[in-house]
């Protein structure tokens, strides 16, 4: 099952990886997501799942078995896919110390997780975790705004998200954000910014990871747009939220907006780099919009 793992989990399919964790070794532990009702995201479009404990540690051992007689060996490691924290905490364990058994000098274990996955566990679990390696979770807040969370069917408030980024902080678990432009649609744009900046600026991530909202094919969302109950923004639109998205923060943390959903590629330390940001992207504005649409549909249809 390990090989079949490695060669269905990883060649036959889209992985979802933290962004601030893309070069990290990979662990597939779950399939999609335990959640599975926003409307936006297309991990609903499979059932969530775990594989075999025993299948994992076959699959943790044979990577380390493929490391031995290379010059470089990983510290880094990823919990695959949505929100492994779902898990219970024996069996993320279980998982962490088969890592640590196999690799040496394990720097960091980290994964996606929902803020509601950090609420349900206890203090004692979550240092439990961490004291086998569990750090940098990756956290899915998407926005700030509770219209916009409500909206999407997040099934978490703004304050929900906020008490679990300070539990996180109050254990010295660092984390990340993932921030969504778009995702308030015409309707919600200026609010799900606002709301946005103010609840980050209450924050202390190490890095924010900035996408722009994709209409997946066959995400719940196509039926809103569909019957109007949601409208997209403009990918001019995009790029002027995201200006004052940066504007507004005050936070030390590095901000990465290289995802391929950008329509520009950016990325630096917050608040030192801030100008510099703002200034690419402002240059970016000076597009015409024909120009602007082109270069998306390059960006998506372009083999090379």
């Amino acid at each position: 099952m390990a090989d079949e793992m490695i060669n269905g989990y990883y060649d036959k399919r889209t992985m979802y990886v933290p962004m601030p964790e893309m070069h990290d070794e990979m662990i597939p532990v779950t399939q999609g997501c335990s959640y599975n009702k926003c409307l936006y995201c297309d991990l609903n479009q499979r059932k969530f799942s775990v594989y075999d404990i025993e299948e994992i540690k076959k699959f943790i051992r044979e990577r380390a078995d493929f490391y031995k007689d290379k010059k470089f060996v990983p510290k880094k490691f990823n919990l695959l896919e949505g929100n492994p924290l779902s898990l219970k905490t024996n069996f993320l364990i279980e998982v962490m110390q088969e890592i640590n058994k196999n690799f040496d000098s394990v720097k960091f274990i980290s994964m996606f997780a929902r803020s509601d996955d950090v609420l349900r566990k206890s203090d004692e679990e979550l240092l439990r975790l961490k004291a086998n390696g569990m750090d940098r979770l990756c956290i899915g807040v998407e926005s700030g705004c509770d219209e916009v969370l409500k909206f999407h069917q997040k099934g978490v408030t703004s304050e929900d998200q906020l008490r679990a980024l300070k539990k996180l902080e109050r254990l010295e678990i660092n984390y990340s954000c993932y921030i969504m432009l778009g995702l308030g649609g015409v309707k919600y744009s200026e609010k799900h910014i606002d709301d946005t900046i103010e609840f980050l600026n209450k924050t202390k991530p190490f890095e924010i990871a900035v996408v722009n909202m994709v209409v997946f094919r066959k995400a719940r969302l196509v039926e809103k747009i569909r019957n109007g109950e949601f409208e997209r923004i403009s990918i001019r639109r995009q790029i002027e939220e995201e200006i004052k998205l940066i504007d507004g923060l005050t936070i030390d943390a590095i901000y990465t907006g290289t995802h391929k959903t950008k329509s520009l590629s950016i990325t630096s330390k917050l608040p030192e780099g801030k100008e510099l940001l703002i200034e690419k992207l402002e240059e970016h504005l000076k597009l015409d919009d024909r120009t602007l649409t082109d270069l998306e549909r390059f960006k998506w249809t372009h083999k090379g």
